[in-house]
């Protein structure tokens, strides 16, 4: 039980969710998004919609389980123990995924400094150490793990604060035109990159998963996760059009750090150094708030007795070490299977996947209301927004791709014989 010395306030919870957002997804995805020029903004702003209306689902089951995991217990009210085991280890992989791609774009962004890490063996021990430094900041406690979480989300708004100005202030609206510059349909283009945009809103639940460390829960919880919602959504998209007007499509393609480049033709060498500072800064922000849900995770479905104990033994500061060692080394594994590929190549194909992981869980969490709709008609109005939401999350499961959702199911297969193996294993010891 955590007392109210070892529990976040509002400010850290709201900047929990506003800092697993704001990460390397709006300082990377330009790079993906250039292939198909300026209709991607139209992507923003779909899986922006879509992404407050979910916001609004989890928001609602704050309030109804205040003081709990959000997805494990969430899915386990709906469909029962083994679907939400699935889904969080869906879910678990999913940020094991998201981390490894963290820590390539904090290297891409080093890059401005030091060309070095180009090199794919470079960037590998790079990437790696980046994911140590993490790791030693999260085993300080949930107080220095909220506190970093609370002033890095203030530093990264920084850049793209400028970044907004600039481009609206020096826009180059040719850049914009043509809208599509792919060789697919404007609708496929859009469906693609609303899959991709969409990555850029995984976290909005960030706030539901150490929900028990939260002071008032029941409210602050609630209010981080709509709250950090739209206030990204109006970050991403205005940046993302400023964006487009400072670089080309093909400038962007061809960038490590674009908003680094972005800042650069304007105020000199000097910007882009300084852009990429806060890049970083913003990366690592993103990466020790998702690796505090990695490990929580964990702790919480070995709690259940749906993993092994050694992921709930905690250090002298709460923080379940054992779990933290072992996820990061499997997140390590991932940069390295990954060393063959250049860095935005890895970086785009972590993402779909990691998309994928993550759908499953809010693809239930919508069905889930819909069949309460059912169950009782005085839920017809606060669960009616699950139906369209659930219409889109079908949508967007088409545009992650035929290979991002085989990996992700092989994945997904794992976890089947490790429940059954729990199961056994608890009821064995108990009896």
């Amino acid at each position: 039980m955590h007392n109210i010395e070892n529990k976040i306030e509002f400010k850290e919870s709201f900047t929990l969710v506003v800092g697993n957002m704001i990460g390397a997804g709006i300082f990377m995805l330009p790079i993906s998004l250039s292939a198909f020029g300026s209709i991607s903004i139209l992507g923003w702003i779909i899986s922006g919609i879509i992404s407050i209306c979910l916001a609004s689902v989890f928001k609602k089951l704050s309030r109804e389980y205040p003081g709990e995991s959000g997805p494990f217990t969430y899915t386990k009210k709906y469909f029962g123990e083994f679907t939400a085991f699935l889904v969080v280890w869906g879910y678990w992989i999913s940020i094991l995924l998201l981390n490894a791609s963290l820590a390539i774009a904090i290297t891409s962004y080093s890059t401005v400094f030091l060309p070095i890490l180009k090199n794919q063996y470079y960037n590998i021990f790079f990437s790696s150490f980046i994911i140590i430094i993490i790791s030693t900041i999260s085993l300080s406690g949930i107080k220095g793990i909220g506190r970093f979480q609370f002033y890095t989300a203030l530093i990264k708004l920084i850049p793209l604060i400028l970044i907004i100005f600039l481009g609206f202030l020096f826009m180059n609206v040719e850049y914009f035109y043509p809208i599509n510059i792919s060789n697919e349909t404007d609708f496929r283009a859009i469906t693609i990159t609303t899959t991709l945009t969409f990555f850029a809103f995984l976290g909005l639940e960030s706030a539901t998963v150490p929900d028990n460390k939260v002071q008032n829960a029941k409210e602050n919880v609630s209010k981080s996760t709509i709250y950090g919602v739209i206030f990204t959504f109006f970050v991403y998209l205005l940046s993302s059009i400023a964006l487009f007007g400072l670089l080309s499509p093909e400038q962007i393609q061809h960038s490590n750090a674009p908003y680094a480049d972005a800042g650069g033709i304007i105020l000199g060498d000097y910007a882009k150094y300084i852009v990429a500072i806060f890049a970083i800064i913003s990366a690592l922000g993103c990466l020790n708030g998702w690796t505090l849900l990695q490990i929580e995770l964990t702790k919480n479905l070995s709690k259940n007795n749906l993993f092994p104990k050694i992921f709930l033994k905690e250090n002298a500061n709460s923080i379940p070490s054992s779990g933290l060692v072992i996820s990061n080394t499997i997140v390590i594994l991932l940069i390295v299977i990954n060393y063959s590929k250049d860095l935005s190549n890895i970086f785009t194909e972590l993402i779909l996947t990691s998309t994928f992981c993550a759908l499953i869980l809010y693809f239930l969490i919508a069905f889930g209301e819909i069949l309460k709709i059912f169950e009782n008609k005085k839920n017809l109005k606060s669960n009616f927004i699950s139906i369209p939401l659930f219409l889109f999350l079908i949508w967007i499961f088409v545009g992650i791709g035929f290979n991002s959702i085989l990996l992700g199911l092989a994945l997904f297969s794992l976890s089947i014989p490790i429940y059954f193996y729990q199961k056994y294993y608890a009821r064995n010891r108990k009896s």
